[in-house]
């Protein structure tokens, strides 16, 4: 009997997680908007938490993404229980010049999740080179 029990809890887990990736999610939507003093890039999927939603700064990239955590009731013969993730959304975006990438900052508000990307003092983006006479 606790075999069967077994393919009825994973079959269930399947199709729940399936009907989400498939119908019972909604998609990403992502928008860049500029301000006087940085970019912002909002982040949006109804029915997705906050802790879904992942930012990272990998050398000059940005990248963003959401995952979708399913984790089964079943217990595990080490004591824990059976995870996946299965990614949503992803996007890599190059972190431009004029960006202050070590001040990027991200905030969950109203089910949107916001990013920051300050732009650098106008000082450092725009400075004279004086050509040196060798001879």
């Amino acid at each position: 009997m606790k075999a069967i029990e077994n393919v009825f809890q994973g079959t269930g887990g399947q199709v729940d997680l399936l009907n989400t990736l498939y119908g019972g999610s909604s998609q990403t939507t992502m928008k860049v908007e500029r301000e006087d003093e940085r970019l912002v890039i909002n982040l949006s999927a109804p029915g997705v938490s906050a802790n879904s939603f992942n930012v990272l700064v990998e050398g000059n990239k940005l990248v963003l993404y959401t995952l979708l955590v399913s984790t089964s009731n079943r217990q595990q013969e080490d004591g824990g229980s059976q995870r996946l993730a299965v990614p949503m959304f992803l996007r890599v975006l190059d972190i431009p010049s004029f960006v202050n990438a070590d001040q990027i900052e991200a905030i969950h508000e109203h089910g949107k999740v916001m990013v920051m990307l300050p732009f650098k003092d106008e000082e450092h983006l725009h400075r004279r080179i004086d050509i040196k006479d060798l001879f």
